[in-house]
């Protein structure tokens, strides 16, 4: 049995803090120990706590607070942690104390890093093994020296396939707010913040609803700064069709806005590697997404979903009207055998196990 630490210095809860929880869940399921490391103010936290997941609180304040240093020494020392997952620079260099213990540190970059020298030795020098999402991040550490091509594995985020399923019924939200059977719905699904591109898709509604008045979009998800979502509120109200367009906020029952989607969205302008277009293929849902970063990687154009250039208003509402407007049965059965074989979470775990299991027989 494994006794592995998850430490995550985020207070919010979106893709990235999801998996986590999810890894931690799987793990308690299959026999191992596994904690979240967390900010007991936080986001993350606070769902763990709802899943009855085992927590500790960590005090993180910055990058190197002896107090966050302090309680995680303890709390190894406590619980004889064998491993450290760190899901952030803050957790990983609060982690580099460990390293006196002989723990083994892993870090999980789910987003991209910075390029500073710090920065290089937390990832080089302050871990014994880095786990990325996608291939383009590990391209990229490589190719600046920040670490080995033989130190980093590379794991999609994993979904849930008994959750993310076909079947899921999509009248309940469809009904909740009101939307007709025949009326076609989009939409996107991210913590709302710049870099996730909600306004392109908002931008591009008055095109998309010229020709088709028969639609609904719906921008899924929680903004990380209230300056954020009131940019969100100033975008919608600049557009004609606006009153098409709806502001959910955070969801727990993603699963059933997709199922009420005819199309889901990823306008991202830096995407490292989305999990909602795997949950979206999972459920046989045709997927649009810009071209940038892990989408990639994901998405092969015309055959399990279709790319747009980032930033290309006309370029998204043009592919949203021609999907619509065809038959696209056999991308969506494709993207969704592609989800069963290689986006399930235990597909993601048993690759991710296995890196543990590596670095702590390098470590004996």
């Amino acid at each position: 049995m494994l006794r592995i630490a998850h430490i995550e210095s985020s207070v919010n809860l979106g893709g990235q803090e999801l998996r986590i929880l999810d890894q931690i869940q799987w793990l308690q399921k299959k026999g191992h120990a596994a904690w979240l490391l967390a900010r007991e103010d936080s986001a993350v936290y606070k769902e763990a706590e709802r899943r009855n997941l085992p927590t500790h609180p960590i005090p993180f304040r910055g990058s190197a607070n002896p107090w966050a240093i302090f309680a995680l020494i303890r709390f190894i020392k406590e619980k004889k942690i064998h491993l450290l997952d760190c899901h952030s620079a803050s957790a990983a260099s609060t982690a580099l104390s460990a390293r006196i213990f002989g723990t083994a540190i892993v870090q999980t970059l789910h987003y991209g890093f910075k390029t500073d020298l710090v920065h290089k030795y937390l990832l080089r020098y302050g871990s014994d093994h880095i786990i990325t999402v996608s291939q383009w991040i590990a391209d990229k550490l490589t190719k600046l020296n920040f670490a080995d091509r033989q130190m980093i594995s590379i794991i999609p985020t994993g979904i849930d396939l008994s959750r993310f399923r076909p079947e899921i019924d999509k009248h309940s939200i469809r009904n909740e707010f009101n939307i007709a059977e025949n009326t076609a719905v989009i939409s996107e699904i991210a913590m709302i913040r710049p870099d996730k591109g909600q306004k392109y898709l908002i931008r591009a509604v008055d095109r998309i609803a010229d020709v088709n008045n028969n639609i609904r979009f719906f921008i899924v998800g929680s903004a990380t700064r209230t300056e954020y979502l009131d940019d969100i509120r100033k975008e919608i109200a600049a557009i004609r069709h606006r009153d098409k367009v709806i502001l959910t906020g955070f969801r727990q029952d993603t699963e059933k806005f997709i199922a009420a989607s005819d199309v889901i969205v990823n306008s991202s302008i830096f995407e490292p590697r989305s999990q909602v277009i795997h949950q979206a293929f999972a459920m046989k849902k045709i997927v649009i997404a810009s071209n940038a970063g892990g989408n990639k990687e994901s998405i092969v154009h015309g055959v399990t979903g279709f790319l747009f250039h980032p930033e290309n208003i006309e370029s998204l509402a043009k592919t949203v009207l021609a999907v619509l407007g065809n038959h696209t049965g056999q991308i969506r059965e494709r993207a969704y055998l592609k989800a069963l074989s290689e986006f399930g979470i235990d597909t993601m775990m048993d690759r991710t196990l296995n890196s543990y299991h590596k670095v702590l027989t390098y470590n004996q």
